[in-house]
C-alpha cells in the first residue's frame, strides 16, 4: 500500500458549525463594503426594499448579526415579469474586542445599511508631541 492511500483511508475531522438557523422563504446574503478610518469601521449593506424598522442588528459575544425583511407592497398589481428576487437578508460578522459596542450607529439610505463602529479610545492611533529639551 502506498502513502498516497493510506491518506485517502484516513478520517477527516470535522470542523463544528457554531451556529446554524433555518429561516422561512428567500433569504439573501447582502453584498457589503467594509471601511476603516482612524476612529471607526463602517459596513455598507446592499439591502434593496428594505425600511430602517425592517431591520434587526445584534451584536452579541464578539459577533454582529444583520437580520432584514423586505415586505411585499400591498396593493401593487401581479407582477408579470420579475428580474429581482424579495425576500429576507441575512449576514453575520466576527468584530473585534477594539469595538466600542455602546457607540455602534446604524441607519439606512436609499436601500444601503449604513453601521457605524467606533474603535475604542484605547486602539485609536494618536499623535505624540515631541517635546524640546
Amino acid at each position: 500500500m502506498t502513502t498516497e492511500t493510506n491518506r485517502k483511508n484516513e478520517p477527516r475531522v470535522k470542523s463544528e458549525v457554531a451556529a446554524e438557523d433555518t429561516r422561512p422563504g428567500l433569504v439573501s446574503r447582502p453584498d457589503v463594503d467594509i471601511l476603516e478610518d482612524a476612529d471607526a469601521y463602517v459596513i455598507l449593506a446592499d439591502m434593496p426594499g428594505v425600511n430602517e424598522g425592517d431591520v434587526d442588528i445584534q451584536l452579541d459575544k464578539g459577533v454582529l448579526a444583520l437580520d432584514a425583511s423586505a415586505p411585499n407592497a400591498e396593493g401593487a398589481p401581479a407582477t408579470r415579469h420579475a428580474e429581482y428576487r424579495s425576500g429576507g437578508y441575512h449576514r453575520e460578522f466576527r468584530v473585534s474586542e477594539r469595538i466600542d459596542a455602546g457607540a455602534v450607529t446604524a441607519k439606512m439610505q436609499n436601500g444601503v445599511l449604513v453601521l457605524r463602529l467606533p474603535k475604542t479610545a484605547e486602539s485609536r492611533p494618536r499623535r505624540i508631541e515631541v517635546q524640546a529639551a
